[in-house]
């Protein structure tokens, strides 16, 4: 095989890639997947929270906190595209909400965003949204026990 030969089969294959994920998450999942938004560890954090989803995925988000309404969200994920994508959609539903908000926020919200998910994978958004939620409740009793000692 010669080089144009190997670069016409690589270009191929990795169309058929791209068929098929566009296929599987959509026009905008296909986007996100091939440009994260969202995505990386926020040094200055004000709260964060790591969960294992029942697949063996892990998320991990951050939050940038003012008066009560998220600021900044970010995420890492070591799963797969499916979870990746799941994170930066949960991430963009969540920048400028309220607490309560993110309370309310479900995995549906999140596969309503994204538009069209594989079924086998829709438990990502829910572990995204699980995630989110738990930095939140790590904020809030962080700041009851430094009130607490305030006292």
């Amino acid at each position: 095989m010669n080089d144009r030969d190997f670069d016409e089969f690589i270009n191929k294959i990795q169309g058929e890639v791209f068929a098929e994920a566009k296929e599987a998450l959509g026009e905008d999942g296909f986007e996100r997947w091939r440009n994260p938004k969202f995505c990386g560890v926020m040094e200055d954090a004000d709260s964060r929270a790591k969960l294992k989803g029942s697949c063996g995925d892990s998320m991990e988000m951050y939050l940038k906190i003012s008066e009560q309404t998220l600021e900044k969200v970010s995420y890492v994920t070591d799963g797969c595209a499916s979870s990746s994508v799941a994170g930066s959609f949960a991430s963009e539903l969540a920048t400028g909400k309220s607490f309560d908000d993110i309370f309310a926020l479900t995995g549906a919200d999140v596969l309503a965003r994204i538009g069209s998910f594989p079924r086998e994978e829709e438990h990502c958004a829910y572990l995204a949204v699980s995630t989110l939620q738990k930095a939140v409740k790590t904020y809030l009793a962080e700041n009851l026990r430094t009130q607490s000692r305030e006292k």
